[in-house]
């Protein structure tokens, strides 16, 4: 019987592309569970919380109350709904749809969320009073948070059955779409790492077990949808500076880019990062001569590009931005004076020269605010004071920092000319990281001239936590044999869940416990 006659046995290999086939429907199966897990783990997430355990989570609902028994978006001083209620109106209006359905499916049914006050909130509530003796104060965390928290579960109380009903069914649509979030933080690796698919894999790993981002994906707030809309636009931009701008994509990108400035301010920082690349991506209308200054030759280089087609686009992405989300503006000028209407903590803004003035006070400032936002990133739930070890932060310091080393290969390799990249990942990559720098100096001057509190929040950067991931995951495979990089996405899966798992059943669920 010849070779080819002969039938295969239990030791004969597969052949490679049915190997592959099987491995790539693996991958498929393992991606459906790892968003299965997610959406059963913010299930989770969304009822051991109690109602308003979340940063700013009742203000926010307030927002989206007002907006689902009115019928209209509130007037900040005239109605008295909240500190939220300047916000941007997207995310609040779907919400109040949401919240609006659940309530009159409630109270048709007769049924809603009713809860028991915890033993802990009889006790005496004050700025002066002490802590009840149910809390053990965690070192790092102030009394105030606590007193936030309790005030807040007592504000959660006051809802009605239907109401909380509806506050709850917020909750889980905000963590459906926080799970949009991570697909698209997926999706941008694979554009920027089309031939192989252990990065996206193991961004999206990251991203879907993070314990905060998976707190501040089921609770009522403007985050999740930042996300999907920054992440939304950084992916059109992407998608057009490898297929050319065309004036579907550059229409299609303005829409994203509208929609992002009617879901919240930070979304804005994608705006200059599109303008760039539609430049970037229209081409030149010839090669100008190189010249061996640097100036000279990046002036040649910019004369060099075709300005009629980028002022073209540059129109038709602003016609859209400004048809979908100038309104906004509008009413904000009418009803406020300005069209930026962003009074959140007037008695604290400090003027932009402020530390060009006392610059002794800055670096002061910035150490209260690196460590805060750390913490915050990793694990701070409820209202920051449901905190981990002391230890764990520690822990999870150097683990943050295990990017570096490989990042500096990554980087010495880039100026040596060893980083065999196409042009179009380069671009990529200096698209994704211009939208992380710009993030990082919005969330920093945030917290440095309006609130240092309020503005040290790690929940801040997950618009960008495809980024970060992305350049963790990076920095650690440029140190590892090449063999192992298919195993990274198994490894930090594994890992996020287990610490995930960890924060939900060692640590919050006991905090809740004894609180009676």
């Amino acid at each position: 019987m010849s070779e080819h006659e002969r039938p295969k046995g239990d030791n004969d290999s597969a052949p490679p592309e049915r190997s592959g086939r099987r491995s790539a429907r693996t991958r498929r199966i393992l991606r459906a569970v790892a968003l299965c897990a997610y959406v059963a783990l913010g299930g989770v997430y969304a009822f051991i919380f109690p109602l308003g355990h979340a940063p700013d989570e009742p203000a926010h609902f307030a927002y989206v109350l007002f907006i689902a028994e009115h019928g209209r978006l509130p007037d900040y001083y005239a109605d008295n709904v909240g500190y939220e209620s300047y916000q941007a109106p997207l995310y609040y209006t779907l919400s109040a749809g949401v919240c609006k359905l659940t309530m009159l499916a409630a109270q048709a049914l007769g049924t809603g969320d009713s809860a028991q006050p915890a033993a802990v909130l009889s006790a005496p509530s004050g700025p002066d009073a002490p802590l009840p003796p149910q809390i053990r104060k965690h070192p790092w965390v102030p009394r105030a948070q606590y007193r936030l928290m309790l005030a807040a579960w007592r504000e959660g109380l006051a809802y009605s059955p239907a109401q909380r009903a509806g506050w709850r069914a917020v909750r889980l649509f905000t963590m459906l779409i926080g799970g949009l979030g991570v697909l698209l933080g997926w999706r941008i690796m694979r554009v920027l790492f089309p031939d192989r698919e252990w990065p996206a894999d193991s961004v999206g790993a990251g991203m879907i077990f993070l314990p905060m981002y998976m707190h501040i994906s089921a609770a009522v707030g403007n985050d999740p949808p930042t996300v999907v809309m920054v992440e939304l636009s950084v992916l059109l931009t992407l998608l057009m500076l490898r297929d050319g701008p065309t004036a579907r994509r550059v229409a299609l990108l303005g829409l994203s880019l509208g929609l992002g400035m009617l879901t919240k301010d930070s979304a804005n920082v994608v705006i200059p990062v599109a303008l760039l690349a539609l430049a970037w991506s229209a081409g030149r209308r010839y090669d100008p001569e190189p010249h061996e200054s640097y100036l000279t030759d990046l002036a040649r280089r910019v004369v060099a590009l075709r300005w009629g087609l980028i002022v073209k686009r540059a129109a038709l992405l602003f016609a859209v931005m400004v048809g979908v989300a100038g309104w906004w503006f509008v009413r904000n000028a009418v009803l406020y004076g300005h069209p930026l209407h962003y009074p959140a903590n007037p008695q604290t803004q400090l003027p932009w020269d402020f530390y060009l003035m006392f610059p002794g006070h800055l670096w002061p400032m910035l150490g209260l605010h690196i460590p805060m936002t750390f913490r915050n990133f990793w694990g701070n739930f409820a209202w920051t004071n449901i905190a981990l070890p002391t230890w764990m932060y520690w822990a999870l310091l150097p683990v943050s920092l295990l990017l570096l080393p490989g990042l500096a290969i990554l980087i010495a390799d880039a100026r040596a000319g060893r980083l065999e990249w196409p042009i179009e990942r380069r671009r990529g990559f200096a698209m994704v990281m211009l939208t992380l720098v710009l993030m990082a100096a919005a969330v920093t001057a945030h917290a440095l001239f309006i609130g240092i509190g309020g503005g040290s929040q790690g929940r801040y950067y997950f618009p960008v936590l495809f980024a970060l991931g992305m350049l963790w995951v990076m920095g650690v495979a440029r140190v590892l044999p090449e063999r192992t990089h298919r195993a990274m996405p198994y490894a930090l899966a594994g890992a996020m869940l287990a610490f995930n798992l960890w924060c939900v059943f060692g640590l919050v669920l006991p905090f809740y416990r004894a609180m009676g």
